[in-house]
């Protein structure tokens, strides 16, 4: 498990812990230490310790993730300028449009979703686990793509290198190419969309929410293709990419009132 990349490996251990416990909900030191290949001695040291800082709370002799994950994850959420400034218009855009709305960023070179409307926990199964939205490859759909656009082709290449370019359906762009050619058409027209690239039948629309020192993220419109398809280049990017430009609006006077 030791990693050159990584200063501190038994940091790395310890979040390995912890991405294994989130898979299997709960678990025990034997269980974790067969699943990671690290002895139980030096696993059990690490569960204690995550307990002791309130990150694990043990149910008899295994263990789960603590609440304290919600706490850092919202207060991470609500610390960004795209989610304190951007959703009310992501709200709008639901309602104005009929369509479910995302705000995404970039976090080291993955798609993080910071709000999702109309994802509501009530209408869940009980059984359901992933009950938000996290992160995705940003090349597989419209925010993402629309926030590739604003980097350089250095960063863009950089980013590629490090994660590739995974297919998610059929019509997810993988090769650099092909990538950087709509990159280019993004650009020029202010807007990216995705046509079933991520999920299939479920396509979008999405605009940059950036200046030119920052790239704050995206905003986007989603939807079934059988009610979109036919709005993407039309009335529907218009929209997303007023919304963005709000949003930028909002950020830029909220900076300059400091």
């Amino acid at each position: 498990m030791d990693d050159p990349a990584v200063p501190i490996n038994s940091v790395k251990r310890s979040y390995a812990i912890v991405d294994e416990i989130r898979e299997r909900e709960i678990a025990g030191t034997t269980e974790l230490a067969n699943a990671l290949s690290l002895p139980k001695s030096t696993v059990h040291n690490h569960l204690r310790t995550l307990e002791a800082l309130g990150y694990l709370v043990k149910r008899g002799g295994s263990y789960q993730l603590s609440t304290q994950f919600l706490r850092l994850g919202r207060e991470s959420r609500n610390s960004n300028d795209l989610f304190l400034h951007g959703r009310q218009a992501a709200k709008s855009l639901a309602d104005q449009t009929n369509t479910y709305s995302q705000l995404v960023i970039e976090e080291n070179g993955r798609g993080a979703i910071l709000l999702a409307t109309r994802w509501d926990y009530e209408r869940l199964p009980p059984s359901s686990r992933h009950v938000y939205p996290t992160h995705e490859h940003l090349h597989t759909n419209a925010p993402g793509k629309a926030i590739l656009a604003q980097f350089t082709a250095k960063r863009v290449h950089e980013i590629v290198a490090h994660h590739g370019l995974p297919a998610r359906t059929d019509r997810t762009l993988t090769t650099e190419e092909t990538l950087t050619a709509e990159l280019t058409t993004i650009r020029e027209r202010g807007y990216a969309v995705d046509t079933g690239e991520m999920i299939q039948g479920i396509v979008g629309v999405a605009a940059p929410v950036a200046t030119d020192e920052q790239v704050y993220g995206a905003i986007a419109a989603y939807g079934p293709a059988s009610d979109l398809r036919s709005e993407l280049d039309g009335d529907l990017a218009t929209i997303v990419r007023e919304k963005a430009e709000s949003i930028r609006e909002d950020i830029v006077f909220a900076t300059l009132s400091d």
